[in-house]
């Protein structure tokens, strides 16, 4: 009895281990991939206003507002917002799902906001600080989030903080209204999917899931620089987003995107 019972046990162990199959877990599983891309201005730069500033002595006498920056050597687009928009938000891996800066700094300089576009996500704090010996306040004014309006003293290094909690669907433009001309934009995301283009209008997002997802590109002149009317029910529907397929363990390059002159002209 002895004997059939240790060899009733070998074989229980033998064939439950047999049965157990290696599953990858979930950062093994899932594959990713990078996009890349560059946007170009087609045609001539339209105008771009500077302001005559009256107000600050300290700072320039004509500071430029960087509403529209063109690198004049290959008329690269800075400043576009490269994103998956909050509502086709995919699968996030897991090494990815939490920030691992938990604060972005919106610094001001000259009587201009540095930098002029970026990215924070909604577990990320906006930290307003300023390099300037005069007194300037910081109003972001979001859809989702609560709008705010603080006082940012001369000199001020610590930084006073703006906090979100939901995604917003495009970029909240930020303002100074002491000094009116002074303007930045932030896009608040749920995931790290985004980037904001270089002087050289070049931008690259990392770690994406493989697969087919869908893009969003927007800039402040122009707004959405995908824009197809398609009509559904009898009815138009505007498309602002473009599906791009992340290939895995490679960089999927959209090579030079050419921009229209006219789409980036001056708003009356």
């Amino acid at each position: 009895m002895k004997t059939n019972r240790f060899l009733w046990r070998t074989t229980l162990v033998a064939t439950l281990s047999a049965c157990i199959i290696p599953v990858a877990s979930p950062a093994q599983a899932q594959k990713s991939g990078s996009l890349t891309g560059q946007f170009i201005l087609e045609g001539d730069v339209p105008a771009v206003d500077e302001v005559e500033n009256v107000k600050e002595p300290i700072c320039a006498k004509r500071v430029p507002t960087d509403e529209l920056v063109i690198n004049k050597d290959n008329k690269g687009i800075a400043n576009i917002f490269v994103f998956i928009p909050a509502l086709k938000k995919p699968t996030v891996h897991p090494d990815l799902a939490k920030s691992k800066v938990k604060a972005v700094v919106l610094d001001q300089k000259n009587c201009q906001f540095l930098p002029h576009a970026q990215v924070m996500r909604t577990d990320q704090v906006l930290l307003v600080k300023s390099m300037d010996n005069c007194n300037h306040n910081t109003r972001p004014n979001p859809i989702k989030n609560n709008p705010d309006n603080f006082a940012v003293p001369a000199n001020e290094r610590t930084g006073l903080p703006w906090k979100v909690k939901v995604a917003e669907n495009n970029p909240t433009q930020v303002k100074c209204d002491i000094h009116p001309w002074m303007t930045a934009y932030v896009l608040v995301l749920d995931h790290p999917y985004a980037a904001v283009t270089d002087k050289d209008g070049k931008f690259k997002i990392e770690n994406l899931p493989a697969g087919e997802l869908e893009f969003r590109y927007w800039h402040e002149r122009a707004g959405y620089l995908i824009k197809v009317e398609k009509v559904v029910d009898g009815k138009p529907k505007f498309e602002n987003t473009v599906k791009i397929a992340i290939e895995a363990d490679k960089t999927t390059d959209l090579g030079i995107i050419k921009m229209k002159a006219e789409k980036f002209a001056k708003q009356n």
